[in-house]
């Protein structure tokens, strides 16, 4: 268990904290947040590198805040992955533990059964040059893990991988936590890592963690606008909530799950509305908006449509119909659907 309690850490142009926050044990922790909201500094934080200025660190109820970097028992993959072209990768997994003076053939042993464990024993006398993206990242976690380490930090460790690489090792990394006995904290901006790792998400805005939970709640019922934003809420509209109802003009209403009363934000996701072309659906339990499609732009994932609702307000939809600029459609969204902040 890695433990921070009011942890500040001042550099030259960045101020990280306060952050009092716990990730539990043996399990895969996620931060996501945009370019320079400190995800990186929090891991090297952790890992020693940089010092805390106010606050401790604990892991395993022992404090480590004032330790050096090796004596933490902790092991950092930057974002590079830092593996040693001149060396063989046999030579890069053995450094850990050359280091820390395992005697030759005790690392003989452990280095083979990490190897294999890991899938790249066929790539031990190779040097680190000739390796590819993913053989690299496998090296990287191969010599983090031989130390036995309690603590994985892993700064971006998918950015620079290729889409079915990135799926392959993304198997790997979950399995982590139960195979090694550790706890991982995994610094991304990608949602889909987040959500497919993550045991417990962590959001972070401008050197301070500002929400956590796990995915589902982080993702699909957010606390914050900030987080609803950067997590692709693209229909964010100001309203006014007078029990079950949410008013967002004075033509325009929205029925939802719950009571809330005064200003707040509707957040809906564009996956979560359906578009339908005339009156002949079924609208038991949604509420139903009529609308002109003012956009579209063809997407992975089907069509993302614009569409104005009246009174300069517009709605982001996904459909997997074609429609084209001008058609009248109907909105269907779910009650459910319709989640509310008070910020």
């Amino acid at each position: 268990m890695v433990e921070l309690r009011g942890v500040v850490t001042r550099l030259r142009y960045f101020t990280l904290g306060p952050i009092s926050t716990v990730f539990g044990r043996e399990t895969y922790n996620v931060v996501l947040g945009p370019t320079g909201s400190g995800k990186s500094t929090l891991l090297k934080v952790i890992a020693g590198i940089y010092r805390a200025s106010m606050g401790n660190i604990l892991i395993d109820s022992v404090d480590v805040t004032r330790e050096p970097p090796e004596s933490r028992n902790v092991s950092y993959v930057p974002q590079g992955y830092a593996v040693f072209d001149h060396m063989t990768v046999y030579e890069n997994i053995e450094y850990g533990l050359r280091f820390r003076g395992v005697p030759r053939q005790d690392r003989r042993r452990l280095i083979q059964e990490i190897a294999k464990d890991l899938g790249i024993d066929y790539l031990l006398n190779r040097r680190a040059v000739n390796l590819s993206g993913g053989e690299q990242q496998r090296v990287a976690l191969a010599r983090a893990l031989v130390i036995r380490p309690k603590v994985l930090l892993l700064d971006e460790p998918l950015s620079m991988l290729d889409r079915e690489t990135r799926d392959r090792i993304m198997i790997m990394l979950r399995e982590l936590p139960g195979r090694y006995g550790i706890t991982v904290i995994h610094v991304t901006h990608d949602w889909d890592e987040a959500y497919s790792l993550a045991d417990k998400v962590f959001i972070m805005r401008e050197g301070r963690i500002i929400e956590e939970g796990n995915p589902e709640q982080v993702f699909n019922k957010p606390s914050r606008v900030f987080t609803a934003k950067f997590l692709g809420f693209q229909n964010i509209i100001r309203g006014i909530a007078e029990g079950s109802i949410v008013r967002l003009s004075n033509e325009i209403e929205l029925r939802i799950d719950e009571y809330v009363d005064g200003e707040v934000y509707v957040c809906v996701r564009p996956e979560w509305i359906r578009v339908a072309r005339d009156e002949g659906v079924n609208i038991d339990g949604h509420n139903v908006l009529r609308g002109v499609v003012n956009e579209v732009i063809r997407s992975r994932f089907g069509y993302q449509l614009l569409v104005s609702i009246g009174n300069n307000l517009s709605l982001t939809a996904i459909s997997s119909s074609v429609f084209k600029p001008g058609d009248k459609v109907l909105l269907l969204i779910p009650r459910e659907s319709v989640h509310v902040i008070k910020d």
